[in-house]
């Protein structure tokens, strides 16, 4: 099991910045894929967990923007993970 937290950026990038070029997926072995993936989901597993695991009521209480950001971080961890899937030569 993952054994540390790896956090993504902070706030949302606008389509309208430009960095300096195109952006290039970092060159990865499949091990360290795998070992990134198994951290991405074990992420978005404890998220998910938060939100509705224990059907607390937390979720619905948040608020909408803060339901919004999760959901968009939940998003982005599937999205990562399914990158990382592709590298590790799993899928």
């Amino acid at each position: 099991m993952a054994e540390r937290i790896m956090a993504g950026r902070s706030t949302p990038q606008s389509s309208r910045r430009r960095t300096r070029g195109p952006s290039k997926p970092a060159t990865r072995t499949n091990d360290e894929a795998r070992a990134l993936l198994e951290i991405k989901l074990a992420q978005l597993n404890s998220l998910l967990w938060c939100c509705y695991g224990d059907g607390n009521g937390w979720f619905e209480e948040a608020g909408e923007m803060h339901r919004d950001r999760m959901l968009w971080i939940a998003a982005d961890l599937a999205r990562e993970a399914e990158m990382l899937l592709q590298e590790s030569g799993l899928g």
